[in-house]
């Protein structure tokens, strides 16, 4: 080839595409004779040259196989540009066994998923509002492209912070087969997969079939040192084991007033300890969530011929099955009916258990017990398994008219459901009977009574214990419980205890993700101007997207301590009407070898709020052939989803400190129930807080769009000077308004100890209750709150060459720079992320984030190297045992090292270790869960996997 521009850019290609994180954007191509136009994301348009006035990173299959990872999400977590909470396999508490992403941090609901340029179904337990990675295997992907600017102008809703178009290999011919097997360190978290990919062409079409099947092992937060305990941090840089106020050895109201226990020492009662009888609930938590995955695709085209003035015809489909199983382990339920779930459950002074062997008066009686709190250790924890299955297909026709413009209409459908069984769990309206009034039966089944007719609560001669109501009834089926006992003794909770409280009140929820679509679209040329020929795109896009999820009975009564909720059901649909130009300047002028310009603009009428329109400008100047500079401007917007306007009513339990507890009480306290002296919740992190959707608000409250106005500058130099380099490097802006999003619980409690705002939010018990002042239930449904303002920088530097006898070396460095991130809460509170973690505002935020990449390829062996650098990030850590104060998160740099061998033409090898230094997750005490931040840091430790490949 000669030396040109796309002559080297072929060759940067190849280079790159060995490399292990060559997630770089691609070369600057330019138009020249024989040079096939391609899509890329972010416009309709087809152009000759790869970059664009939006950056776009492109990551390849070479670039893909360097990684043991096995679906989109966890690809997608390790880019520079990824911020935020993004859930994935590690989230256990709070997680769904999904891998999601959000780019800049900003939520992945913002950010738009295609496939093949596509939209995809969202996924997850019924009615989401985003695509579950997790569903995308990465042996089907032929590169992923990362649109990191607003696109709504191209592609309508969602598209605020960017869009990931995964494209697929439609294309594929041959037959591939990959098995994959890979453990930690520790010998746990085993993975394995296998894949196989067939693929056959004629000169009228193609077929491609994908199977595949991948397994992940669970790894328990007490299998690593760093999650073992549950821990509180201090000022003075000490920290102490905590845990759940409720322990297996019990925790109740004392007779005084002051809570008791028996202690881990199961001794008599005595003061309950909240520094030393917690419950460290960490250990049998999964670290890492199992799963497996099962998926079938089919991609096909044909060719038709010439169909009338519609040109060459092609048929084309998609067609892709997934079922994915994964599970949740939790600790065994913390059952405090009254302080944790609001039911009133008071342990009976005539309870034979209570008065045999719970805690007495000065007298030596026993009491009634309001507030009890007991683990149920018994049970082995609370399990909750997953099924989704997930289909998508795309059938369409694509062709050419006789000026050249190309066409495409294709339909697109997609269904995710879900079923999650829960067990573990409790119905508190059967513990109230269980720890009520009970009695004994004699040996002619007859209840033993006194001379007065009362029975007798400890009978010596009684046979059999039963559970009586208020007026002495016997409740049939009904066994006493006993929650003073020590497990694994004698005296622990039997399996018929269980039995009649847990065993029959399994759980059950039905989910659906549900989507329909027609596209339309022509693109091509309109006319000449002087440096060149305009090109334009149009078109048309129906959709409907609907969703549901439905609660089992007892979830929907609220009666079992997996909680309450609502079920959810509702749809919407949008018709959309979109338009992009592509405008050649000026050519081959001084100091202007080009100057483009690019104009979107996009109608959407939507069934639920009414109409948007939305649009985006680009500017292209290449004052020289090696380097181009681009500056767009782009309105972007996000409908409310399904969820956010018809969720229904459930209870979760974010952590949160009550001010009104934990400082003076003042007037808005009391003017929310809270009495004059204060109250003392017992160590309460936890706060029972309502979310839904919109709908469930009482006072009219409706949802509008989010909009957003998103701003890059930035410029690619591709040297002809130095072969082998590029640079990339972008200056990024957006501003989001009207954000779809909660308060927050601890946002609510402070906003009304403080200034008086959200107090009609808090509910809580009553004073005269058994515990006045104590939080029944926190408010927080779904709002327009605030907005998000950040900027940054991307940067991308890349070097290969070659030495001949010492083979190709490449150099490759990604990163972020994040100048400011400041989210506006409601009330006009702005909240600095820049730098920081935040547990309750959207998680991790560091300043840098980088992947720098060194690559040695010679004869059939190639290595690389790869280091994930994350700076160190301030947190905020607050507790019952301590006022507020700021720590520092200190940095985290984790170094991957894999190595290939071709064996043969067909045949090549793979040995690789991630985390080859096995480094240890910094603590991030506010984060929820193994005292690190589980959607960023790596928590296995180090990782081995070897990986064979055959290809034909």
């Amino acid at each position: 080839m000669q030396s040109s521009t796309v002559s080297k850019a072929v060759r940067l290609s190849l280079i790159a595409g060995a490399s292990a994180a060559a997630m770089t954007a691609a070369p600057v191509w330019a138009e020249e004779e024989g040079v096939e136009r391609i899509e890329v994301t972010g416009s309709r348009i087809k152009r000759t040259d790869m970059e664009g006035a939006n950056p776009v990173t492109v990551i390849d299959q070479a670039s893909i196989e360097k990684m043991s990872v096995t679906n989109v999400g966890d690809l997608l977590q390790n880019l520079s540009s990824s911020a935020g909470a993004a859930v994935n396999t590690q989230t256990n508490n709070g997680g769904d066994s999904s891998v999601r992403f959000s780019l800049r941090g900003i939520g992945s609901e913002r950010t738009l998923v295609l496939i093949n340029g596509r939209r995809v179904v969202a996924g997850g337990g019924g009615a989401n509002g985003s695509v579950d990675l997790n569903t995308i295997p990465t042996a089907i992907i032929k590169r992923v492209e990362v649109l990191k600017d607003g696109a709504s102008a191209v592609y309508g809703s969602d598209a605020i912070a960017g869009v990931v178009n995964i494209i697929t290999k439609t294309d594929f011919e041959g037959f591939d087969v990959k098995l994959e097997y890979g453990e930690s360190g520790e010998g746990d978290g085993e993975k394995k997969s296998i894949d196989v990919t067939f693929g056959a062409a004629s000169d009228k079409g193609n077929v491609v079939v994908a199977l595949g099947w991948a397994d992940q092992g669970q790894v328990l937060m007490g299998d690593r040192g760093f999650s073992e305990f549950e821990l509180r941090a201090y000022p003075d840089g000490t920290t102490q084991p905590g845990g759940s106020s409720a322990p297996p050895w019990g925790n109740m109201d004392g007779y005084d007033g002051d809570n008791v226990t028996r202690g881990p020492e199961f001794g008599d009662w005595r003061a309950y300890n909240g520094a030393t009888d917690s419950y460290n609930y960490n250990p049998v938590n999964y670290l890492q969530t199992p799963s497996t995955r099962r998926y079938a695709n089919v991609f096909g085209s044909y060719e038709l011929g010439q169909v009338g003035f519609l040109g060459d015809v092609r048929a084309f489909s998609e067609v892709s099955y997934v079922e994915t199983n994964g599970e949740r382990l939790l600790a065994p339920e913390p059952l405090a009916p009254l302080v944790f779930f609001g039911s009133p459950a008071p342990y009976s002074p005539n309870n034979y258990y209570n008065r045999t062997q719970g805690p007495k008066d000065p007298d030596g009686n026993s009491f009634v017990i309001n507030d009890w709190r007991r683990r149920m250790v018994e049970t082995g924890g609370r399990a909750n398994t997953r099924d989704y299955k997930t289909f998508r297909t795309v059938v369409g026709f694509e062709g050419e008219l006789e000026n050249g413009w190309a066409w495409e209409v294709s339909y697109n459908y997609g269904k995710n459901d879900s079923v999650e069984r829960g067990e573990g769990y409790f119905n508190l309206d059967r513990v109230a009977e269980a720890v009520g009034p009970t009695g004994w039966l004699d040996e002619n089944g007859a209840l033993i009574v006194d001379g007065s007719g009362n029975p007798i609560v400890d009978a010596p001669n009684g046979q059999s214990l039963v559970c009586l109501n208020e007026e002495g009834g016997i409740i049939d089926g009904c066994v006493p419980l006993n929650i003073f006992g020590q497990p694994g003794t004698d005296s622990a909770i039997t399996a018929e205890m269980l039995q009649y409280i847990s065993g029959n009140y399994n759980t059950t929820e039905l989910g659906q993700n549900r989507q329909e679509g027609i596209q339309a679209i022509i693109t091509g040329d309109a006319f000449e101007l002087p440096a060149g020929y305009v090109g334009f795109a149009a078109g048309y896009e129906y959709r409907k997207e609907s969703g549901s999820y439905t609660p089992d009975s007892l979830i929907l009564q609220g009666i079992t301590t997996a909680g309450s909720a609502v079920g959810t059901e509702g749809s919407y649909s949008v018709d959309e009407f979109f338009a992009e130009f592509y405008l050649p300047l000026v050519k081959d002028a001084p100091l202007v070898e080009s100057l483009d310009l690019t104009l979107a603009v996009r109608y959407s009428d939507y069934s639920t709020f009414g109409d948007n329109t939305s649009g985006s400008a680009g500017l292209e100047w290449r004052p020289t052939s090696d380097l181009l500079l681009r500056a767009s401007y782009a309105e972007a917007f996000r409908a409310p989803n399904t969820t956010e306007l018809f969720g229904g009513a459930s209870t979760s339990f974010p952590e949160a400190t009550d001010p009104c507890e934990a400082g003076p009480v003042n007037a808005n306290c009391i003017a929310t129930g809270v009495p004059e002296g204060g109250y003392d919740s017992g160590g309460v992190e936890q706060i029972p807080t309502k979310v839904g959707g919109a709908d469930n608000w009482t006072d009219g409250t409706e949802l509008k769009p989010e909009e957003a106005e998103i701003m890059t500058i930035g410029l690619v130099y591709n040297p002809e000077w130095l072969d082998g380099f590029s640079a990339t490097i972008d200056y990024w802006n957006i501003e989001l308004t009207d954000a779809i999003s909660t308060v927050g619980t601890q946002a609510r409690l402070d906003g009304c100890y403080e200034r008086g705002e959200y107090c009609g939010t808090i509910e809580r018990f009553g004073l005269d209750s058994a515990v006045p002042g104590n939080i029944l239930f926190v408010y927080d449904y779904q709002v327009n709150v605030g907005g998000i303002d950040t900027d940054g920088i991307d940067f991308e530097f890349s070097y290969g060459f070659e030495t001949g006898e010492w083979g190709d070396f490449r150099v490759a460095l990604d990163g972020t720079y994040l100048l400011s991130y400041e989210k506006e809460i409601a009330g006009g509170e702005i909240i600095d992320h820049t730098g920081r973690f935040e547990e309750g505002h959207d998680g991790m935020f560091a300043e840098w984030k980088t992947n720098l990449t060194m690559l040695w390829s010679i004869s059939d062996f190639d290595t690389a190297l790869t280091g994930r650098y994350i700076s160190g990030v301030t947190e905020t850590e607050s507790g019952w045992w301590t006022d507020a104060f700021d720590r520092d998160v200190p940095s985290n740099t984790v170094w991957d090292l894999q190595t290939n061998w071709a064996a043969t033409e067909n045949l090549t090898f793979t040995l690789g270790v991630d985390n080859m230094f096995d480094k240890q997750p910094p603590f991030v005490f506010s984060a929820f869960g193994a005292n690190t931040d589980v959607s960023t840091y790596d928590v296995i430790g180090r990782y081995y996997y070897a990986r064979a490949s055959m290809s034909f």
